[in-house]
């Protein structure tokens, strides 16, 4: 029996440190198993750096560190999030060649709109995988125009209304939903069905979603994923919000709505205070704010304790067609390094257990397993179990042998 293709995807990537391959020591065996590995690049990487107008929280670094994605196995990169135009677009068209350079292929940005919904196109074992990446999150301004540099977007207007329509309660918070911006939904459909014709399978990543609180999913997010796969797309990929969110099978295509950040070198505090807390270091065992804030002992992770946790999603192929899908638990330490952790021990449980937390909060009827011939190297993973309804019962099933790739 021939072994699955595996596809492998993280989440945000910012890399910036003296020694740049440090972060990946621990897991470099791991990240070598898929066939293409993914991520998004959470940085503009640039030594000309002219920060844009609209910029918030400015994340730029050496282009050097890019070296270190590449030698950790990383293929392909979104650029569509909030930090790719930090460094303006001279930064930015710098960051492309130093990415194709390390050969590193890039989606999600370009020198005008339709640059930037262009897909990327890659080859895994007998496959041909198209990525497209979209922002949602994002400064105002840093979107491509058809004339115009910058990201993909894919856009919609906040709506608030009272919670009880009948009662008058001036200053209690209201119910939020949103309005999608109908250009950026038909750019999604047109750019879905223009990769399904070049390419056997369409990963789609979508940047955005509420950081501030824990495993919520906007009506924005599950709208733009569902309707993603209702087009074509055979995988969908969230990212932005720094901690773990649930996943899901929907219409034979597995939804994995936020894998947090995979490597986050920020130790740097600028930009307005509602986003940046820049004062007294907050103790990261008691304090429960999701915000950005110095943490003590934890000078690479800025964030809640929840965020220590990541994932290494996974996918495997087989005769072109998503089979399988799931995910190696994964943690950070105080260093800042990734390293797996395997699913049947109490540190993948617990992982496990968040994403599942995430999963029931906002109604994803999802459940998991751990097969130990799905395995990553010496570490057990988890398979996300497919609704009986989708079941494709002509393919074997994934876990007949173990997960080794091109490692």
């Amino acid at each position: 029996m021939n072994d699955p293709t595996i596809l492998g995807f993280a989440g945000d990537i910012l890399v910036d440190r003296e020694n740049p391959d440090e972060p990946f020591d621990l897991i470099r065996d791991v990240l070598a198993v898929p066939d293409l590995l993914s991520a998004n690049c959470e940085c503009a990487y640039a030594s000309n750096v002219e920060h844009s107008p609209g910029v918030t929280v400015p994340v730029t670094a050496d282009p050097r560190n890019i070296g270190a994605i590449a030698r950790a196995g990383f293929d392909v990169v979104g650029l569509a999030n909030n930090h790719a135009l930090d460094a303006g677009h001279r930064g930015m068209f710098e960051m492309h060649g130093h990415l194709e350079a390390a050969g590193i292929a890039h989606v999600g940005t370009g020198r005008n709109l339709a640059d930037a919904r262009r897909p990327a196109l890659l080859e895994a074992g007998d496959a041909t995988v198209a990525f497209l990446a979209y922002a949602s999150f994002f400064p105002r301004g840093y979107e491509a125009l058809d004339d115009w540099p910058g990201l993909n977007p894919l856009r919609a207007h906040n709506h608030y209304r009272d919670l009880l329509s009948n009662v008058w309660s001036p200053g209690t918070p209201p119910v939020s939903s949103t309005i999608p911006v109908a250009e950026d939904m038909d750019h999604l459909r047109e750019d879905i069905a223009a990769a399904k014709s070049r390419a056997d399978v369409v990963v789609v990543q979508f940047h955005g979603g509420d950081y501030k609180r824990p495993f919520v999913l906007s009506d924005h997010e599950l709208r733009s994923a569902r309707f993603a796969v209702d087009h074509g797309a055979d995988v969908v990929i969230g990212h932005h919000h720094h901690v773990l969110r649930g996943m899901e099978w929907y219409r034979g295509a597995p939804i994995f709505y936020g894998l947090g950040h995979f490597v986050f070198d920020l130790s740097t505090f600028r930009g307005p205070k509602e986003i940046v807390s820049d004062g007294e270091a907050l103790d990261p065992e008691t304090d429960e704010s999701y915000s950005l804030a110095p943490r003590k002992g934890w000078p690479r992770l800025p964030w809640h304790r929840d965020a220590r946790m990541t994932a290494l999603a996974w996918v495997s192929l087989r005769q072109k067609k998503v089979d399988q899908a799931g995910f190696l638990p994964c943690l950070l330490n105080r260093q800042g390094q990734v390293y797996p952790v395997d699913a049947a021990s109490p540190e993948g449980r617990q992982v496990t257990a968040y994403i599942a937390k995430g999963c029931s909060t906002q109604g994803l009827e999802s459940s998991f397993s751990v097969d130990t011939a799905v395995r990553f190297k010496d570490f057990t993973a988890v398979t996300m179990t497919r609704p009986p309804s989708q079941v494709q019962r002509a393919t074997a099933p994934a876990t007949a042998q173990p997960m080794q790739g091109r490692g």
